[in-house]
């Protein structure tokens, strides 16, 4: 996949040109999509995101706007230190995503990326193709779920670290399944390429945390047997050859 770039009076938009012709800024601004009628709701997570109408209604797209977590978030929320363009998070997880997409492995799929620079800083968005009938896993946890959809996550992540695919933020509300019980990740900010090693562990332990913090009301939402049957679907999937 060739990724296009246009060049804007404050930064710059990094494009795939079979998903987006020509993008400008306003495609990025959520009071000018409002106006133009084209947001139809918002996503959950750290950062602000809308579900945003393609040109031509034709399907979906979800408009994310980085924005910092922590402590620090109270003080530069959606600002960023300026170290390049190439740098800049949004244009990154395009990259990131395109590659994905490139390795047919089940993620979102990239549309746009923009930077805005002032001086010493930058803030970013990112525009990816919505994922229709989608729910998170953190939504499903107030439903009994069968084995089945764990053994499914396992496998999904695991033919990931397969193919050295980092997730920095790997949690239950950045795991999707869709209508038809297929799961895919999404939020890979900060994600990277990297050879076989202790982050494919710290990975998988981040993600069970945040089961273990959803389900600490009702721990009968994620069981020893749903928790053994995602650890076995995983290395099955991690240690089969590619």
């Amino acid at each position: 996949m060739a990724l296009a770039r246009i060049p804007t009076a404050t930064g710059a938009i990094l494009y795939d040109p079979s998903r987006i012709d020509h993008p400008v800024t306003a495609d990025f601004e959520p009071d000018e999509l409002g106006r133009a009628g084209r947001i139809h709701g918002t996503a959950a997570g750290r950062g602000s995101a809308w579900f945003v109408a393609t040109r031509g209604d034709s399907g979906s797209w979800v408009l994310r706007h980085y924005r910092r977590g922590g402590l620090a978030a109270r003080v530069i929320a959606d600002r960023y230190a300026w170290r390049g363009e190439d740098a800049t998070r949004a244009f990154r997880e395009l990259r990131l995503l395109a590659e994905l997409e490139q390795r047919q492995l089940p993620a979102a799929r990239p549309v746009a990326a923009r930077y805005v620079r002032t001086a010493c800083s930058y803030r970013a968005d990112l525009l990816t193709v919505a994922i229709a009938g989608a729910r998170s896993l953190a939504s499903l946890l107030s439903a009994e779920l069968g084995l089945g959809v764990w053994r499914a996550v396992g496998t999904t992540i695991g033919v990931f670290h397969a193919a050295g695919v980092c997730h920095a933020d790997l949690n239950a509300h950045n795991v999707l399944i869709d209508g038809a019980g297929l799961v895919q990740l999404v939020d890979f900010d900060r994600g990277s390429l990297r050879a076989p090693g202790a982050w494919q562990a710290r990975n998988l332990a981040r993600l069970r945390r945040s089961l273990a913090k959803l389900t600490a009301a009702d721990p009968r939402r994620f069981t020893a047997a749903q928790s053994a049957a995602l650890l076995e679907a995983y290395e099955a999937a991690r240690s089969a050859p590619l």
